[in-house]
């Protein structure tokens, strides 16, 4: 008996068996196979066909179960290895082949993350490019069709979905998709007579808006055209035929609306604004609005929130006038009466200029370095007769211990001690030592009926000063600001003296002293800021002279005009200054005598350097985020400040917050917002949130 005899035969009895057998069965004959195969554990029915297909297949240690197979016609290998391929399917299995020729056999499940399968019924991805509907809308409407091993990702940047499904799975897909990718919709041109364009669009949004869902998801768009106040719709054309009535009703119903309009203002302040609307409406700008204080323009108001009207008078219209404008400051709200077009004009304007406006961070650093040095050297003489009498001396004014206050207090010893000049020329020359800077020596003695006294002053001052200010503010854009931190100095004007200084009296004036900062800055399209500045720093010096009490102030101000960019830091302007001064004071002749002259001369040499700059940084603020941002960098900084200071103690400042304001720290947003400077990004730092412990 041959061997394909005794297939048959097996394959009888097997088949025979029937329900009684467990183990697959293959019909072998010549190169086609017959399969027959009843509850057969799977792992030996893929040996089966590893043996009959001569593949090589790697089992997951995951596959497990039993199949049942039946043909009822011979099978050739390339049939058999796709009715086994078929088979594993059903099984949820997937067979992926692999570098080395073998096919590895696993659960179906993350198939979509692997490479594609193989056979007829592969398990692969593809790419459907959509032209005429959405990534998402397509997404959500192919997903349930997706088996459960299967995955659908919509791409919205290229307007795609990627489908990761068996293949034939897939042709169905292709073929739903070719159905609805299909534009059905139309254009429409709506021109409104009454009505805002972009009034009525906002209502039809929401009216359109599925439920649950956002404005502007409908079936039809509506987008307005404010030039010709029109709107556009795009939809399906029967939806849009329905939408199409209720528009033309709306605007007819304008029509017949009131023509006084009361528009609340969220930004701009109404007194700023009444002017310029009632230049373009032609209507003569009231007094009030003309000669408004600066102060009320830039948000405050100087009229009591009970005013009906910022008109002081009643104003006749101007021919052809269409319109009338007043202003409620107690509301910050302007009233318009016109007509529908006006109105629907002066609306647009309004709505472009009511935006919040952005705010710019001035920060200045004022560096000054300044080093004074003098040096004194100084010889003074006294001659004076037998009855005390002076004959001759050499008195120099700059000289830091005079002779004469000296002298008098030493001959004042000799005066009567109920005389109160005694005490008068003794307390004058102390004052004078103690006034005395540096090295002050001399003596005395007697040349014959004669007496002599001399005295040697000898002094250097060195001083040195590193000032460092940096103010810093914020204000709105094209706004003026000012800060000042310093002191009023009363400063003496005038003074008179009346018939027997009977009623004297003196005039004086407060001055600022100290560190002032204005600036207006003004936010260019580009970008950048043109700031209008004046920076003034003033201290005072000391006064003018030992007999005067008159003030001298150093100053140094700066008025200017410049353009940053947003984040630069610029020089404003600055000022190197160095002077010497040398003065000698000598007596004549015996001042140039060869080596003795020096006894007879005092000099005196100052030197003295400045170096001053001024540097400015603006920033633009140009959304809450950014402003909160700020705020919790400089609230960590001065937080810090005091940890430093006093570690383990808790910062007054939380300490006030909690406490007094009952409110929380600021705290930068949870996205960084980075700052370029340049080829450089800066991120804020994040703040200090970890309070210290009480002590």
């Amino acid at each position: 008996m041959n061997r394909s005899a005794i297939g048959a035969v097996l394959a009888a009895v097997l088949a025979a068996q029937g329900p009684l057998a467990a183990t697959p069965a293959l019909a072998q004959s010549a190169e086609r196979q017959t399969l027959n195969v009843q509850g057969a554990d799977i792992r030996a029915f893929i040996q089966d066909v590893a043996r009959s297909t001569g593949r090589t297949f790697i089992v997951d240690p995951a596959v497990t179960g039993t199949v049942t197979v039946t043909s009822d016609r011979a099978l050739t290998r390339a049939q058999l290895f796709e009715v086994f391929l078929s088979t594993l399917r059903a099984n949820g299995l997937v067979v992926t082949p692999t570098a080395s020729g073998a096919y590895r056999i696993s659960p179906a499940q993350g198939a979509a993350q692997g490479p594609a399968t193989v056979g007829s019924e592969r398990f692969t991805t593809e790419v459907f490019q959509l032209r005429n509907i959405d990534a998402a809308s397509a997404a959500e409407t192919i997903r349930p069709l997706v088996g459960a091993q299967g995955q659908v990702l919509a791409n919205p940047g290229a307007n795609s979905v990627v489908v990761a499904d068996f293949a034939d799975n897939l042709a169905r897909i292709r073929s739903l998709i070719g159905r609805i990718d299909v534009d059905r919709t139309g254009f429409e041109v709506v021109t409104l007579q009454n009505s805002s364009a972009r009034e009525i669009a906002a209502v039809l949004q929401s009216v359109l808006a599925p439920p649950g869902g956002q404005p502007g998801q409908g079936m039809v768009t509506v987008t307005p055209v404010e030039s010709s106040n029109s709107i556009v719709l795009r939809g399906d054309p029967s939806a849009m035929a329905r939408i199409r009535p209720l528009v033309e009703d709306l605007d007819r119903r304008a029509e017949s609306a009131d023509d006084v309009k009361v528009i609340f203002l969220q930004h701009a302040n109404a007194e700023a604004l009444l002017p310029v609307l009632q230049q373009i409406v032609g209507q003569q700008v009231t007094a009030a609005s003309a000669n408004a204080e600066p102060g009320a323009a830039r948000g405050g108001s100087t009229e009591p929130a009970g005013a009906v009207a910022s008109i002081a008078a009643p104003v006749a219209p101007a021919p052809g006038q269409r319109a009338t404008i007043a202003r409620f400051p107690g509301a910050n709200a302007l009233v318009i009466s016109a007509s529908a077009d006006t109105q629907r004009m002066l609306s647009e304007v309004i709505r472009q200029l009511d935006q919040r406006r952005q705010q710019v961070l001035i920060e200045a650093i004022v560096v000054e370095l300044s080093d004074n040095a003098v040096r004194e050297l100084g010889v003074q003489w006294l001659l004076a007769g037998e009855d005390g009498n002076p004959v001759g001396l050499t008195n120099w004014s700059d000289s830091a211990a005079p002779l004469a206050p000296i002298a008098g207090g030493a001959a004042a010893g000799q005066l009567d001690e109920d005389d109160p000049l005694r005490e008068q020329l003794q307390n004058l020359a102390l004052n004078t030592l103690l006034g005395a800077n540096g090295f002050v020596g001399g003596g005395g003695g007697r040349i014959g009926d004669g007496l002599f006294g001399f005295i040697i002053n000898a002094a250097k001052t060195d001083d040195g000063s590193n000032l460092l200010q940096t103010p810093s503010l914020m204000t709105l854009d094209n706004e003026e600001a000012t800060i000042l931190v310093g002191q009023e100095v009363p400063i003496t004007t005038g003074e008179t003296l009346l018939d027997g200084n009977s009623n004297p009296f003196r005039t004086t004036q407060r001055q600022d002293i100290g560190v002032k900062l204005i600036v207006r800055p003004q936010i260019n399209a580009g970008g950048s800021i043109t700031l209008f500045l004046r920076q003034e720093v003033s201290s005072i010096n000391g006064v003018l002279s030992n007999s005067a009490s008159d003030l001298v102030l150093n100053k140094r101000e700066l008025e200017t005009t410049l353009v940053v960019d947003d984040g630069d830091i610029a020089v404003a302007g600055g000022l190197l200054d160095q002077n010497d001064r040398v003065s000698v004071d000598r007596v004549p002749g015996l001042s140039n005598i060869p080596l003795v002259g020096g006894l007879f001369r005092s000099t005196s040499r100052q030197r003295g350097r400045t170096n001053l700059m001024v540097f400015i940084r603006p920033t633009i603020i140009r959304s809450p985020a950014d402003a909160q941002t700020l705020a919790a960098d400089r609230w960590g900084y001065m937080r810090q400040q005091q940890l430093d200071n006093a570690p383990g103690v808790e910062p007054s400042l939380d300490e006030m917050l909690r406490d007094y304001m009952r409110a929380q720290p600021p705290v930068a947003p949870d996205y960084v917002i980075t700052a370029p400077v340049g080829d450089v990004v800066i991120a804020p730092l994040p703040p200090v949130n970890d309070p210290a412990p009480q002590a």
